[in-house]
Order: structure tokens, then sequence, then C-alpha cells
């Protein structure tokens, strides 16, 4: 950890603090993903269509990432903890009132609720990092809490599956409650680790954001990054009811299904580390992975148009979409944070919203997509994919052209 260190700073153990990151920066994920596989469930106890149920996804997606915009400059202006605890009481809040919501309506409100309280754990788990240490051990932080954060995703339909066989769909957010209460106790332990607050000025604010949204290379990363994750998404809300609803397979069928297309996007992120003389560049491996994930979904159709739906045919491509979108995501996220480090800061929250924006409405666009047949969600996926081809096109063009004008300057300069 830093030398530097305040008194009240050194009382969180490095130890603690690694725990408590990952804990708090698989909590957002965990709670998307832990009750897809009840959503037919929910679906029918609410007494409504699959298309509305899926509505407490995307409307969590949303609020999810409004937080994020708002909560980022608030926690530098009034520090960590006092963000994390009002976080946490929406999040709480939203728990207890989905557990006893009478209709679709209220448990959507809930759903919001949760989604813009959680908001402030992932983010603020990064700040709690660079606020803490700093080095290799600032590596080694964002390591842990990378792997806690992929693994979320790919252990949490399996968790869910389980409960909701064994004690119906709720115990799912008895979960996500009981979870809360964990984050509460170990925030209490915490102790503020922000060294200097800053002051909030919204004018310079406005002026940096629109600064970050006019960058075409921005813009590229997170249309691309969105869609990408988007894939997944989707295959977790509509899979539910195909797997279960059309197949007449259990929930802990679809959970495990989930579990192992989780594995690819985590597989494909892994993949990253793969370094050699011959191998492909970060820029190289993104055009690969944009082509893979555009055939896989074509393949996707044929099978549909061909075959129909079965749970291979379903299943497959999306296992090859997934490790495509693992292995894309990484170098998108590198490159759409590094574009302004003056307001590192900023351009990440920025970036979370952005691309939680285009999931959402991704989801909501999902939500029309039938579940008795293939063809409507594979011409989708065909869709999606082709514009993240696109994205990624214009993405190496513009760095390209970037970085042969910084050639030129700097032949200029030598002149």
């Amino acid at each position: 950890m830093n030398a530097s260190l305040t008194p009240a700073r050194e009382s969180n153990s490095p130890r603690f603090l690694l725990f408590l990151i990952c804990l708090f920066a698989s909590a957002g994920q965990l709670a998307i993903d832990i009750y897809v596989p009840a959503l037919p469930d929910m679906a029918r106890s609410f007494a409504t269509t699959p298309q509305a149920i899926q509505s407490s996804v995307s409307g969590y997606m949303a609020a999810y990432a409004l937080g994020q915009l708002i909560f980022g400059p608030v926690a530098d202006a009034y520090g960590r903890k006092r963000v994390l605890a009002f976080g946490l009481v929406i999040y709480t809040i939203g728990c207890l009132l989905s557990l006893g919501a009478p209709n679709l309506e209220t448990f959507v409100l809930a759903r919001c609720l949760q989604g813009f309280g959680i908001a402030t754990t992932n983010l603020l788990a990064k700040a709690i990092i660079t606020d803490s240490f700093s080095g290799q051990a600032l590596m080694h932080a964002f390591t842990y809490m990378s792997i806690a954060w992929g693994l979320a995703p790919i252990i949490a339909p399996v968790i869910g599956a389980h409960l909701q066989e064994w004690f119906g769909w709720r115990a799912c957010l008895v979960f996500l409650l009981v979870y809360s209460l964990v984050m509460w106790a170990l925030l209490w332990r915490y102790r503020e680790t922000l060294p200097k607050p800053v002051h909030l000025e919204p004018r310079t604010l406005m002026a940096n954001a629109g600064k970050v949204l006019a960058s075409p290379v921005f813009q590229s990363c997170f249309l691309a990054q969105g869609l990408c994750y988007s894939i997944l998404l989707v295959f977790n809300i509509v899979g539910p009811f195909m797997v279960q609803t059309t197949l007449h397979k259990p929930p802990t069928y679809f959970g495990y299904l989930a579990l192992g297309i989780g594995l690819m996007y985590f597989l494909g992120g892994l993949s990253n580390r793969i370094h050699g003389r011959g191998l492909p560049s970060a820029e190289q491996r993104l055009r690969i992975g944009a082509r893979v994930m555009a055939g896989a979904a074509v393949a996707m159709l044929v099978l549909a148009l061909t075959v129909g739906l079965r749970v291979w045919t379903l299943a497959t491509p999306v296992l090859v979409m997934g490790f495509c979108a693992g292995a894309m995501y990484p170098t998108l996220m590198a490159k759409g944070n590094s574009l302004f480090p003056h307001i590192a800061g900023l351009t990440s929250a920025i970036l979370g919203c952005a691309l939680l924006l285009v999931s959402s409405a991704m989801m909501g666009l999902a939500g029309f997509v039938s579940i008795h047949v293939l063809t409507p969600l594979a011409v989708f996926f065909v869709a999606l994919s082709f514009i993240v081809v696109w994205m990624v096109t214009k993405l190496l063009r513009y760095l390209t052209q970037q970085q042969a004008a910084r050639v030129a300057c700097g032949s200029g300069e030598a002149a």
C-alpha cells in the first residue's frame, strides 16, 4: 500500500480491502444474473408476458448506468464511505421492496432502485484500489477485482437456478438481500480512503463530458463494448424462456448453459494474456474477434432456418460469440479509458454509463423477440454482430489515422 497513508487509512489492512473490493465489484453482476433462470416462473407468478418480466432486467441496467454517471464525481467530493452507504441504503430498500412486490410494476420499480444503488459498489471499488494501492500492488488489486467481476456472471445463474428449484424464485431475491447485509458489515469496518476531496465544478464537468462524447474513438469503443455485452445479456433474458418454456428443460439446465457461456467469455478475456512473436496484436485480435462473432451469428441464422430451435443450435453459436466478446472487451475498454488520462475518472464513468445504456436498450428490443422459434433471435444477433464489425473497423481506422498524424508531427519536429 502507499507509504503516505493517513492514520484513518492505515486501519484498512490490504487483505481486508481486497476482500471488500472483490465482494463489492461482483455485486452488480450478481444482481443481474442470479434470477434470470427464474424469469419464466416469475412471469407466471405475476401473470404477465415474457417481454414484461424482461423489463425488470433492462430497467435495472438503465438505473445502473445512471448511477455510474452520478456517483463517480460525487464520491470524489464527499468521500467513498458516504456514497457507498447512500447507495447501499437504496439497494437494500430495493431488495426489500422486490420481496414484497404485489405486482409487476412494483417489482420493476424495486429493480430500478437496486440498479441505481448498486452502481456505487463496482464504481467505487475501482476508486478504493486507486486510493489505497500503488505500483505492483495496484496491478494485483485490479487483477483480483477483474477475476471477481468476471466470475460473478458465471456462477450466479447456477446458484439462482438451484435456489429456485429448492425454495422458489423469491429465494434468489432473499440471497441478494443477505448479500447486501454482508456488504453493510464490510462497509461498517471500512475506513475512508479518499486522500483529498475534490471540489465539484458542474460547468467543467459538462465541458469535459462533451469533449469525451464527441470523440469518434470513444463512440466506437462504447458502442462496440455495449453491443458485445448485449449479446450475453440478451441470451440471459431470452434463453430461459426458450430453454425452459419452449424446450421444456428445468431451470438448472439453463443455469449450466449460462455457466458454459460465462466460462467462454472468461476464457476469451484470458486469451489476451497470451503474447508472442507471430501472434496477432491487440488491434488484429479486435478485427478477428468481430469477424468470427459475425460468422457465428450467421451460422446461428443458417441453423435456425434449416434445423430450427434446439439446445445445441441455440447454445453453440452463443458460446463462440461469448468467447469473442470476452477477447475483445479488455482491448475496447483500455482504448476507451486511456483516451483522456487527465480526466480518467470521468471518462471511465461515462464509458460505463454509455455501454450499460446501449445494453439496456438492446435488452428492451430483445423483449419483442419470439421465444418459440430461433430465427428472430438469430437475426437480432446478426444485426448486433455486424454493427460490432462496423464499429471495430471505424475504431481501427481512427487509431491508424492518429498514429500517422503523431508520426508526421514527430518527423516535422525532427526536421
